[in-house]
């Protein structure tokens, strides 16, 4: 049996479902303490209630409670667990940055990670993260933050930089995409072998294997001769272009180029995309103000069955503890320091690619230089977060200007001015720090 103590940072987050779940399917870690912590006790005591259905149903002893307390879920802790999202109730301060955006002409798809909205959600979160692991610091300094948040390796890089607390980010982009790679090659995706790297939601794929044989020539000849289907469309023409395919989905890459800002209304985006404040007025919103219990009120009530996994999702939580805790080491798609496996990547970027994760932590696999046609828009993307991050922890409207005129969304340098001060009114209190003064 695991004494394991498992903190659940933003613990009211539907993602620990999967988290709690994954945990309790995992023998090694039978009896672990899991603790959730939110600031909203509502949302967390439903996800308390899931959690102990869960323990009910896998009988594997672990034990779930709920606190409105941070050093009391930190105190002791081997492991964190962080969802948190900035978002707000119904996804409303997400939505406010995307109608303000629209309105000076930059339609976000996803705006969680780059542009304008990616930066709103930088400078706001950022600063939680950092007051965190502080806390870890003081509470728990052994333990590993394991981040599933965007903007991700903007976050991991704040907590490496401004604290001792290693910070591993998860993604599924690279499984999800393995998948798609493996039904047009025709094979089973467990027998793919996939070397990526880059940043997070715009990782390239440098090779691709099936037992063994590189088949990347007969991906790129399978691609090219289908009608790239809905949210590939994009990618296919990255891929056309540069010879290397990039991973995170349309929605996710395209805002890390300027292809972003061709949209010249919120209802005629190209490559089939959709217009981020539509999705979420047709989806968190519409949830929000449904009079139908949600899924998770009906799980926590016991009126649905709770979810426990046939298999590991991508990010695989139970297996990642596991292999930190006790070994052995695992290979596993990760957001961690660079640290050399990129030649022409600073050591300190934050990378998503391929890492032995075990007792010592997550090290990178080697993986090699990237390409020029793939470096030129990776390496400045490092640098453009490490001025996010100095920006979000320094409270600098200077930087927070500097990030957005390195943003590959911003067409000119008379719009971060702009741009930002929109934010803020749009923010509504919660970026004041970055007015001009």
């Amino acid at each position: 049996m695991s004494n394991l103590k498992l903190t659940m940072l933003g613990g009211g987050s539907l993602y620990f479902e999967y988290a709690m779940a994954e945990i309790a399917s995992t023998p090694e870690l039978a009896g672990s303490e899991i603790v959730l912590y939110d600031i909203d006790d509502e949302r967390l005591q439903l996800m308390r209630q899931v959690g102990q259905r869960i323990a009910e149903k896998t009988q594997s002893g672990i034990s779930v409670r709920a606190t409105l307390d941070r050093a009391d879920a930190l105190d002791g802790a081997d492991f964190a667990v962080a969802s948190i999202g900035v978002h707000g109730p119904g996804h409303r301060w997400h939505k406010a940055d995307t109608d303000a955006m629209a309105e000076l002409g930059i339609i976000m798809t996803t705006g969680d990670t780059v542009g304008p909205s990616g930066l709103s959600q930088a400078l706001r979160i950022m600063p939680i993260f950092v007051d965190i692991a502080q806390d870890m610091e003081k509470y728990c300094p052994d333990a590993v933050l394991l981040n599933h948040s965007n903007p991700m390796s903007a976050i991991c890089r704040a907590v490496n930089k401004y604290t001792s607390i290693p910070a591993i980010g998860y993604c599924h982009n690279v499984a999800g995409d393995t998948r798609y790679f493996a039904k047009v090659l025709e094979v089973p995706w467990q027998e793919l072998d996939v070397t990526a790297a880059g940043p997070n939601h715009c990782v390239w794929m440098l090779d691709i294997r099936h037992k063994g044989k590189d088949v990347y020539p007969e991906l790129c000849e399978r691609l090219a001769a289908q009608e790239p289907p809905e949210r590939h469309r994009f990618q296919q023409e990255v891929l056309d272009l540069f010879g290397l395919y990039c991973i995170g989905g349309d929605r996710h890459i395209v805002e890390f180029f300027p292809h972003a800002r061709r949209a010249t209304s919120t209802t005629d985006i190209h490559y089939g995309l959709k217009w981020r404040s539509d999705m979420i007025r047709e989806g968190a919103l519409a949830r929000e103000i449904s009079d139908e219990p949600q899924d998770v009120e009906l799980k926590a009530a016991g009126k649905k069955d709770v979810w426990v996994p046939d298999e590991p999702t991508p990010e695989a939580m139970g297996q990642q503890i596991k292999s930190l805790a006790f070994g052995p080491d695992i290979v596993h798609y990760v957001n961690i320091p660079n640290n050399g496996a990129i030649p022409n990547v600073p050591d300190w970027a934050v990378v998503e690619l391929k890492a032995k994760v075990g007792q010592n932590g997550a090290t990178p696999v080697h993986v090699g230089e990237l390409p020029p046609q793939v470096a030129r828009w990776s390496v400045a993307h490092f640098y453009t977060h490490e001025l996010v991050v100095e920006a979000a922890v320094e409270g600098s409207r200077q930087k927070a200007l500097m990030a957005l005129a390195c943003d590959a969304m911003i067409r000119d340098f008379g719009e971060p001015r702009v741009v930002l001060d929109a934010l803020i009114e749009a923010q509504d209190g919660r970026l004041d720090r970055f007015r001009a003064t």
